[in-house]
């Protein structure tokens, strides 16, 4: 199963005499006892079990099936297999092989020297010592297999409540049943065929069961599996959804930040997340549903039963217009507005003029840099030219009747799976309707410009629609957004506690200064450092200084750079410091003697052609082998130019020690 995939942690389950006190066990495969209609006691549908047909508790008790003899839980089985298929061919008996005290791992071998099965694999397995590369999923696995290790085995599976998968007939008199108990019966008739006398002797002998037993397991956790996250999504996709009830979620993309001055009124801030116009009344449906109903709206519909105003096509002059009440539903209600904003999602209906029953629902006037709405041609002053009049179209309406209101909603974005302190943060939003806006100033009731009203900074143009969300900047590191095609929830925060709330730590220093005294966000993404390096190159000047000083300047890093060795993670720039501190001379190593490392990476071949093997590497030695700490590309260059040597330093094992990150 994939991490990334499960919204929750989840454990193994661990049963032992304790947890199973209160369980009858299921044991045997008879459905109805003897020619009655009634449930055998002990059997898949027992109501002494698992209780009466249509009590509660028929889908609250479980049961257990004891196999008799141990076998591998599922997921652990899975992924040893995962770490080397051999074990798997053991297992199965397909291969022969044995047990390398040297390596502590199993070798393949021949019939003559090795063996093969399940018991003869169970005997050695906790005595693996798996090898490690550079890889992070074998790491992952590798720690699941150690952590679990004491709990990996089991002989009793637990079966799940008959109300859950109970047998049914339906009208026709068909009998049915849950796939779940096809499984179930195959492995009681599987564990009845095992004697206990077999138990107590050579379980070689019972190999072929185990591995029968085996397949059952993990066919039932598969079925498990796939409803939890599989096409059907039972789980996923109802009770552990990272959905929320008016939230929305899009993929995050990047956004013009520049501005014409400092500190410009339309900047976007440091704690913005920029969020198109579809999203924000998604986010906000039921404050865009009240700023609806009570804004130029109002002026359209003045009651349920009332007279409609509406704007002539053609004279432009409002007309009061008697409608049947289906249109006042479809405006004024809750579900005919939600109809509304779920509409706008299509785009082709954005830029249209709103009409209702062939008229107008009202005007925009767009003078130079200012807008009102208004309802009657004849209310257009002197002086202001009807050519700047224009019927006012689904995407004006929908950002004028909102993005005033909308600085007073905070938002809570977030990136799943919450990994830690940055994958979930208060954002206050900046609303953007479409990718090129202009200013406008709003008019009063008096045609003059009026302060009551904010300024729209980003009235819609004729443009296309931006339709995403853009975290701001110094948050994609945290995040883990990189544009490709990553996805983050955004939940606006409506009480009036819960933005207080929100506000007081975006105005606190324990939201930018982390524990460590580091300012939490930063700009220097990946992405930026290199775009720096690749525009600005190297700093000039190195030739004043020492080559020993050169190069240690050369590779510093950024702060939060770090590498992983035997599961340890370090601090690049401390294990420089550690060579400067030292004063480390530089050496020469065979590329020969590191060349072992290459087969446990992938060089990118961008970097592998810019490499520089003139430039010092860092490496380690441990247990009679140098290990890569610094300059992986510059010895896969090196072995593939058949360069027989290369330089760096070689640091202590307190060099490295110094650099471990807590």
């Amino acid at each position: 199963m994939n991490k990334l995939d499960i919204p929750f942690n989840l454990s193994l389950l661990e049963l032992n005499d304790q947890t199973l006190s209160n369980l009858k066990p299921v044991r045997v495969l008879d459905i109805f006892d003897g020619m009655t209609k009634n449930f055998h006691n002990d059997g898949l549908f027992s109501t002494m079990i698992f209780g009466r047909v249509g009590d509660e508790a028929r889908s609250r008790r479980f049961s257990y099936i004891d196999i008799k003899v141990p076998i591998l839980h599922p997921l652990i089985h899975h992924t040893l297999l995962q770490l080397k298929q051999l074990y798997g061919e053991i297992i199965n008996g397909k291969a022969y092989a044995v047990f390398d005290e040297k390596e502590k791992d199993f070798v393949k071998s021949d019939q003559t020297e090795g063996s093969t099965g399940y018991t003869f694999f169970m005997s050695r397995w906790k005595d693996i010592v798996f090898e490690e590369r550079a890889s992070d999923a074998r790491d992952i696995n590798i720690k699941l297999i150690k952590k679990y290790k004491d709990k990996a085995v089991t002989s009793k599976i637990v079966v799940l409540p008959a109300g859950l998968r109970d047998y049914e007939i339906e009208a026709n008199g068909k009998e049915s049943e849950n796939e779940f108990n096809n499984l179930y019966r195959r492995m009681i008739a599987i564990a009845n065929s095992i004697s206990p006398v077999a138990v107590r002797g050579d379980l070689k002998q019972l190999d072929a069961s185990r591995v029968s037993l085996q397949r059952t397991f993990n066919e039932i956790y598969e079925l498990f599996k796939s409803m939890l996250e599989g096409k059907k999504k039972l789980i996923m996709g109802k009770w552990a959804t990272r959905g929320i009830h008016n939230g929305t979620r899009n993929v995050i993309t990047s956004t013009n930040v520049s501005i014409d001055s400092l500190f410009s009124e339309n900047m976007i801030g440091f704690n913005d997340t920029v969020v198109g116009l579809y999203q924000y009344l998604k986010a906000t449906l039921p404050v865009t549903k009240y700023q609806l109903r009570n804004g130029f709206l109002s002026k359209v519909f003045t009651g349920p039963n009332a007279p409609v105003n509406l704007v002539n096509k053609d004279s432009l002059e409002m007309e009061t217009v008697q409608l049947k009440p289906r249109v006042y539903d479809q405006w004024m209600t809750d579900e005919g507005l939600e109809r509304i904003v779920t509409s706008f999602g299509e785009e082709s209906l954005r830029h249209q003029a709103l009409e209702i029953e062939g008229r107008y629902v009202g005007l925009i006037y767009k003078g130079e840099g200012t807008y009102k709405l208004f309802q009657d041609i004849r209310d257009l002053p002197e002086g202001r030219d009807k050519k700047d009049v224009y019927p006012v179209t689904f995407a004006e309406l929908m950002y004028l009747t909102v993005y005033a209101h909308a600085p007073k909603y905070p938002a809570l974005v977030t990136r799943y799976p919450v990994t830690g302190y940055g994958s979930i943060f208060p954002s206050n939003i900046y609303l953007k309707p479409t990718v090129a806006v202009e200013k406008r100033i709003p008019l009063g009731d008096d045609w003059a410009i009026t302060k009551e009203v904010p300024v729209a900074y980003n009235f819609p143009t004729k443009g296309s629609f931006f339709n995403s969300m853009s975290p701001a900047a110094n948050k994609l590191q945290k995040l883990g957004g990189d544009f490709d095609g990553d996805m983050c929830s955004l939940n606006v925060l409506y009480s009036e506690e819960s933005r207080k709330e929100a506000q007081a730590f975006l105005d606190s220093s324990q939201f930018y200064v982390g524990t460590d005294g580091r300012l939490t966000f930063s700009l220097a993404t990946d992405t930026v450092n290199y775009f720096m390096k690749a525009f600005t190159g190297h700093p000039e000047g190195i030739a004043t200084e020492s080559l020993r000083e050169a190069s240690l300047e050369f590779y510093s890093e950024r702060k939060t750079s770090s590498f992983t060795h035997k599961g340890k993670e370090y601090s690049v720039n401390k294990v420089f410091k550690g060579i400067r501190d030292n004063k480390l001379e530089l050496t020469t190593f065979k590329v020969e003697d590191l060349a072992w490392i290459i087969k446990y990476g992938t060089p990118d071949p961008e970097r592998l052609k810019k490499a520089n093997t003139s430039k010092p590497i860092t490496v380690i030695k441990q247990a009679g082998r140098y290990y890569i700490i610094d300059g992986y590309h510059r010895l896969c260059k090196a072995f593939e130019n058949g360069e027989t040597e290369l330089t760096g330093y070689l640091i202590t094992e307190e060099i490295l020690e110094s650099a471990l990150l807590d």
